[in-house]
Protein backbone atom coordinates (compact mmCIF):
# COMPACT_ATOMS: atom_id res chain seq x y z
CA UNK A 1 0.00 0.00 0.00
CA UNK A 2 2.46 2.72 -0.91
CA UNK A 3 0.13 6.00 -1.02
CA UNK A 4 0.85 9.64 -1.51
CA UNK A 5 -2.44 10.79 -2.49
CA UNK A 6 -4.01 10.52 1.27
CA UNK A 7 -1.13 12.71 2.43
CA UNK A 8 -1.05 16.50 3.10
CA UNK A 9 0.76 19.00 0.81
CA UNK A 10 3.45 18.88 2.78
CA UNK A 11 4.46 15.20 2.52
CA UNK A 12 3.33 15.48 -0.88
CA UNK A 13 6.09 18.06 -1.64
CA UNK A 14 8.64 15.40 0.17
CA UNK A 15 7.35 12.75 -1.43
CA UNK A 16 6.25 11.26 1.52
CA UNK A 17 4.54 7.49 1.30
CA UNK A 18 2.10 6.30 3.36
CA UNK A 19 3.09 2.25 3.56
CA UNK A 20 0.62 0.84 6.29
CA UNK A 21 -2.21 1.99 8.18
CA UNK A 22 -4.10 0.19 11.05
CA UNK A 23 -5.75 0.84 14.37
CA UNK A 24 -3.01 3.12 16.48
CA UNK A 25 -0.47 2.16 13.71
CA UNK A 26 0.96 3.78 10.91
CA UNK A 27 4.67 3.11 8.50
CA UNK A 28 5.59 5.98 6.21
CA UNK A 29 8.88 6.48 3.95
CA UNK A 30 10.76 9.36 2.48
CA UNK A 31 13.72 9.53 0.28
CA UNK A 32 16.34 12.17 1.30
CA UNK A 33 17.87 14.18 -1.44
CA UNK A 34 20.91 16.23 -1.15
CA UNK A 35 18.37 19.56 -0.37
CA UNK A 36 17.90 18.40 2.86
CA UNK A 37 21.19 18.26 3.92
CA UNK A 38 22.62 20.78 6.89
CA UNK A 39 25.76 22.34 6.86
CA UNK A 40 27.57 18.89 8.43
CA UNK A 41 26.31 17.09 5.08
CA UNK A 42 23.75 15.18 6.79
CA UNK A 43 20.07 15.25 6.56
CA UNK A 44 18.74 18.04 8.54
CA UNK A 45 16.80 16.77 11.86
CA UNK A 46 14.33 18.89 10.81
CA UNK A 47 13.03 16.49 8.00
CA UNK A 48 13.64 13.61 10.30
CA UNK A 49 11.24 15.11 12.97
CA UNK A 50 8.60 15.32 10.49
CA UNK A 51 8.84 12.37 9.52
CA UNK A 52 8.21 10.83 12.55
CA UNK A 53 5.53 13.46 13.45
CA UNK A 54 3.72 12.60 10.25
CA UNK A 55 3.43 8.84 11.51
CA UNK A 56 2.49 9.49 14.76
CA UNK A 57 -0.37 12.17 13.24
CA UNK A 58 -1.85 8.99 10.99
CA UNK A 59 -1.79 6.52 13.58
CA UNK A 60 -3.21 8.82 16.17
CA UNK A 61 -6.16 9.78 13.89
CA UNK A 62 -6.62 6.05 12.88
CA UNK A 63 -9.26 5.97 14.96
CA UNK A 64 -11.55 8.91 13.79
CA UNK A 65 -11.80 11.75 15.52
CA UNK A 66 -9.33 14.65 14.65
CA UNK A 67 -6.11 14.59 16.95
CA UNK A 68 -3.09 17.04 17.25
CA UNK A 69 -0.18 17.17 18.86
CA UNK A 70 0.38 18.13 22.25
CA UNK A 71 3.82 17.36 22.91
CA UNK A 72 6.41 15.70 20.95
CA UNK A 73 10.27 15.24 21.26
CA UNK A 74 12.76 13.28 19.51
CA UNK A 75 16.18 11.48 20.03
CA UNK A 76 18.47 11.35 17.25
CA UNK A 77 20.87 8.53 17.56
CA UNK A 78 22.35 8.36 14.29
CA UNK A 79 22.66 10.92 11.09
CA UNK A 80 20.86 10.25 7.45
CA UNK A 81 22.32 11.21 4.60
CA UNK A 82 21.59 11.91 1.24
CA UNK A 83 20.17 9.32 -0.55
CA UNK A 84 19.21 7.37 2.04
CA UNK A 85 15.11 5.83 2.51
CA UNK A 86 13.94 6.51 5.83
CA UNK A 87 11.36 4.50 7.47
CA UNK A 88 9.21 5.67 10.18
CA UNK A 89 6.62 3.34 11.66
CA UNK A 90 4.75 4.84 14.84
CA UNK A 91 2.81 2.48 17.51
CA UNK A 92 0.09 3.82 20.43
CA UNK A 93 1.25 2.86 23.21
CA UNK A 94 -1.39 3.71 25.01
CA UNK A 95 -4.94 6.26 24.61
CA UNK A 96 -7.46 7.24 27.28
CA UNK A 97 -10.30 9.81 27.05
CA UNK A 98 -8.75 12.30 24.41
CA UNK A 99 -5.21 11.53 25.09
CA UNK A 100 -2.84 9.13 23.07
CA UNK A 101 0.75 8.43 23.63
CA UNK A 102 2.53 7.38 20.08
CA UNK A 103 6.09 5.92 19.60
CA UNK A 104 7.84 5.92 16.29
CA UNK A 105 11.17 4.69 15.54
CA UNK A 106 12.98 6.51 12.46
CA UNK A 107 15.38 4.02 10.62
CA UNK A 108 16.96 3.57 7.31
CA UNK A 109 15.23 1.24 5.15
CA UNK A 110 16.73 -2.24 6.35
CA UNK A 111 19.07 -1.08 8.27
CA UNK A 112 19.56 1.04 11.74
CA UNK A 113 17.58 3.36 13.66
CA UNK A 114 18.21 7.00 13.06
CA UNK A 115 15.47 8.39 15.82
CA UNK A 116 12.95 7.83 18.23
CA UNK A 117 10.18 9.76 18.88
CA UNK A 118 7.73 10.67 21.11
CA UNK A 119 4.10 12.13 20.67
CA UNK A 120 1.43 12.52 22.88
CA UNK A 121 -1.92 13.78 21.01
CA UNK A 122 -5.35 15.28 21.80
CA UNK A 123 -8.94 14.79 20.46
CA UNK A 124 -10.24 17.94 19.37
CA UNK A 125 -14.05 18.22 19.58
CA UNK A 126 -14.18 21.06 16.99
CA UNK A 127 -12.46 19.89 13.63
CA UNK A 128 -9.56 22.49 12.73
CA UNK A 129 -10.73 25.03 10.21
CA UNK A 130 -11.13 23.94 6.48
CA UNK A 131 -9.47 26.45 3.89
CA UNK A 132 -13.03 27.69 3.45
CA UNK A 133 -12.66 29.18 7.39
CA UNK A 134 -15.36 27.36 8.51
CA UNK A 135 -15.21 24.92 11.66
CA UNK A 136 -17.41 21.93 12.57
CA UNK A 137 -17.96 20.15 15.51
CA UNK A 138 -17.52 16.56 15.86
CA UNK A 139 -19.84 14.31 17.47
CA UNK A 140 -19.09 13.12 20.81
CA UNK A 141 -22.24 12.64 21.94
CA UNK A 142 -21.74 15.30 24.88
CA UNK A 143 -22.35 18.38 23.11
CA UNK A 144 -25.38 20.56 24.34
CA UNK A 145 -26.88 23.49 22.34
CA UNK A 146 -26.55 27.07 23.76
CA UNK A 147 -28.94 29.45 23.22
CA UNK A 148 -27.13 31.35 20.85
CA UNK A 149 -26.96 28.19 18.61
CA UNK A 150 -23.19 27.50 19.62
CA UNK A 151 -22.28 23.77 20.34
CA UNK A 152 -20.64 23.21 23.23
CA UNK A 153 -18.70 20.42 24.90
CA UNK A 154 -19.54 19.40 28.53
CA UNK A 155 -16.59 19.12 30.53
CA UNK A 156 -15.98 14.98 31.92
CA UNK A 157 -15.95 14.97 35.68
CA UNK A 158 -12.33 14.58 35.80
CA UNK A 159 -11.93 17.99 33.77
CA UNK A 160 -13.91 20.14 36.39
CA UNK A 161 -13.04 18.95 39.47
CA UNK A 162 -10.62 21.50 41.67
CA UNK A 163 -6.88 20.20 41.90
CA UNK A 164 -5.72 18.82 45.10
CA UNK A 165 -3.21 20.13 47.04
CA UNK A 166 -1.68 16.71 45.65
CA UNK A 167 -1.99 17.34 42.19
CA UNK A 168 -0.32 20.98 42.32
CA UNK A 169 2.83 19.24 43.97
CA UNK A 170 2.57 20.35 47.59
CA UNK A 171 2.97 17.62 49.42
CA UNK A 172 2.51 19.60 52.68
CA UNK A 173 -0.70 21.51 51.33
CA UNK A 174 1.65 24.71 51.32
CA UNK A 175 3.08 26.61 48.37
Amino acid sequence: MSRTDVLDPVGRSLGVELIELGAGHARLRLGTTGDMLNRQGVVHGGYIFLLADAAFAYAANSHGPVALAQHAQITFLLPAYADDVLEAEAVERARQGRTGVYDCTVRRLGGPVVAEFRGQSIQLPVVPRQPSGEETVQPSGKETVQPSGEETVQPSDKETRQPSERDRGDEDGTA
